[in-house]
């Protein structure tokens, strides 16, 4: 049988390897990236947190800022409900932006193509019409 490899997590710059060190280093938008991508779900199982790790799984909500909360019970972290909704806002924020940035890449690769086309197509019938006044 395969040895379960061990990795640390990485919060605020620094290695976790238990559950104190995540406590003492949570970083809302660090935890709530391993959230959502899995690893931290896989960090707990690899370490041996059964009961961390049930308690995660329990976490039903797609709300960003339910999530958090959920999770800052199950680690037991003290954090100002001001301080949850602000960094929660904040990390939003940079989110929705990293979508409308994605969005606008789109549009402007879209505008390129037709003004690339519109281009071709003027430069091909004013070709055609100077070959047609010679």
């Amino acid at each position: 049988m395969a040895k379960t490899i061990k990795f640390n997590l990485i919060c605020d710059g620094n290695p976790i390897r238990r559950i104190e060190d995540l406590t003492d280093n949570f970083s809302i938008e660090d935890v709530l990236a391993y959230y959502e991508n899995g690893l931290l779900k896989k960090w707990l199982k690899v370490r041996g947190y059964t009961e961390h790790l049930e308690k995660v799984e329990e976490i039903l909500t797609e709300n960003q800022l339910d999530i958090i909360k959920a999770l800052i019970g199950i680690f037991e972290i003290e954090l100002d409900e001001n301080k949850v909704k602000e960094d929660t806002y904040i990390l939003e924020y940079k989110m929705k932006r990293e979508h409308l940035i994605d969005e606008y890449k789109k549009i402007i690769t879209i505008l390129n193509l037709l003004l690339t086309t519109t281009i071709r197509a003027m430069t091909n019938l004013s070709s055609q019409f100077w070959k047609t006044k010679i």
